[in-house]
């Protein structure tokens, strides 16, 4: 559903992704985990059509993801690490705004916007303009606009950044549901837990390379026998560099 084939971003001498190479299956929850500045959003921006690729290339659904770009966000629900809306549009406002972008008749909006205010916890805040939100707010009516139009990937940076512990464990409860009824995730956390409690298959990027890819128990066994995620994930971003150890490349 996803691939990435040699995807670079340059920006003059500084290379912020060489060579990504991997795929992600459909019905896949596929996370992308690295540190700060590591080009996780980066990547996601190209895989959106917003950055222009230097050099390979990445399709979703087989679909160039640059050349492409407008019917890849009709199959995508795509969610950034720092939301943006208009300040004094109300949150059901904004929904429904996004529901009809996306082709849906103004009735069909307004109860998809409903359901997922109410599913988001964001029921009593529906008619609060946005400016008003709090970040937690914002993040999860970000979330409701990646899932209004019921695509078949989401694309989610940082999903959880700025939740409080139960708003966090309620997204990943509607993720977990997601995934579920098949839908395909590509995933950017600096939580790991939460990494290993959703994912499938894990990718780590470092300094702007893959230094890893692969299921947890393999990549276990691979980089830290018997090791916890922590310890897999501490070991790939301190890998001397051009180390390889993404063995479980798909």
């Amino acid at each position: 559903m996803i691939e990435l084939d040699g995807l670079g971003k340059r920006y003059g001498e500084f290379v912020a992704v060489r060579d990504l190479t991997f795929s992600v299956a459909s019905g896949e929850v596929f996370g992308f985990l690295g540190p700060n500045g590591a080009g996780k959003t980066t990547t996601i921006r190209m895989l959106m059509g917003i950055l222009v690729p230097s050099s390979g290339w990445a399709a979703i659904d087989g679909l160039d993801c640059n050349l492409a770009r407008v019917e890849v966000k009709r199959r995508v629900g795509y969610l950034p690490d720092a939301p943006m809306f208009y300040d004094f549009l109300r949150g059901r406002e904004i929904l429904e705004f996004v529901g009809e972008m996306h082709g849906q008749t103004r009735k069909d909006a307004r109860a998809n916007a409903v359901r997922l205010l109410d599913e988001l916890g964001l029921a009593d805040a529906a008619e609060e303009y946005a400016v008003n939100y709090s970040m937690g707010m914002k993040k999860k009516l970000g979330l409701a606009c990646a899932l209004i139009h019921d695509p078949s990937v989401l694309i989610l940076d940082e999903p959880t950044n700025g939740l409080d512990p139960r708003a966090a464990h309620e997204v990943q409860h509607l993720l977990l549901g997601s995934a579920a009824r098949g839908k395909t995730i590509f995933l950017s956390t600096h939580l790991l837990d939460m990494a290993e409690r959703l994912c499938t298959r894990l990718g780590i990027i470092h300094k702007g390379e893959l230094v890893a890819v692969g299921a947890l128990d393999a990549l276990r066994r691979e980089v830290v026998p018997g090791g916890s995620l922590e310890e897999v994930f501490l070991r790939a971003t301190q890998a001397e560099e051009g180390a390889d150890m993404s063995g479980g490349a798909a």
